[in-house]
């Protein structure tokens, strides 16, 4: 499956979105180590860096937004080259996890974009990388999945303009069926990752923004996009779900 339509030979742009859970399990007091949150912010903007210090082709045609959401989504960088990517916000510290807030409000930052990128490039799918360590909760309950489901679904609908890919990463209490729900399917497989057990959440973490550069990088300089399943954590066979 070619990701890329055929817009002649204008210069690649391959759009990436970071979306990161920054609720209050990702940054409260942990008794084992650092919180997640701790090794997530700084991870974040290295990962920038090296984008922006890679080959040519990568820092030329990768495009990154970095949005981070808890009660509510919250833009912490427009979708960008990396070497453009000046005074990146540290990411904030939040309460709850609102799935719905967060899927409602990507897709028409998405589309904006794409609709944008496409003046100039030959554009290929948008990737979502979703990093969380857990289940959507709102108010003093669970947050429905037919609340946040339509939001996701949305997003990802293969009849609208511009559909997004959308790789779930998680750990801590998330739930594999979330992890499943969430993520789109690539070559039949549902692009579903959970920390294997006994793994810290905080190594997690970095194992995670290493594996996303890694993929954003071989994505970009091959033919098709490319996942690198992060050090700790196994895909998730979502067929039980």
């Amino acid at each position: 499956m070619n990701l890329e339509p055929v817009y002649g030979l204008r210069p690649r742009a391959f759009p990436f979105y970071i979306v990161c859970d920054v609720s209050h399990s990702m940054w409260a007091e942990r008794s084992d180590g650092p919180a997640p949150w701790d090794s997530l912010a700084p991870c974040v903007r290295k990962l920038l860096f090296e984008l922006e210090s890679s080959s040519p082709e990568v820092s030329e045609a990768a495009h990154v937004s970095i949005v981070a959401f808890h009660d509510q989504a919250e833009v912490i960088l427009p979708l960008t080259r990396p070497v453009n990517a000046i005074n990146v916000p540290i990411l904030p510290k939040g309460g709850q996890t609102n799935y719905a807030d967060v899927f409602e409000k990507l897709a028409p930052i998405i589309e904006a974009d794409c609709v944008r990128l496409e003046r100039d490039h030959r554009r290929k799918m948008p990737v979502v990388f979703f990093v969380t360590d857990g289940n959507p909760y709102v108010g003093h309950e669970d947050q429905p999945a037919e609340v946040w489901l339509p939001m996701r679904d949305r997003l990802v609908d293969p009849a609208r303009p511009f559909p997004a890919h959308v790789v779930a990463m998680g750990f801590g209490d998330v739930k594999e069926q979330t992890l499943c729900q969430v993520a789109t399917e690539f070559h039949g497989n549902k692009l579903a990752y959970v920390a294997k057990v006994g793994q810290n959440p905080s190594t997690v973490v970095k194992e995670i923004v290493e594996s996303i550069c890694i993929s954003i990088s071989a994505s970009v300089t091959g033919p098709d996009f490319v996942i690198q399943v992060p050090e700790g954590m196994r895909q998730i066979n979502c067929g039980a779900w």
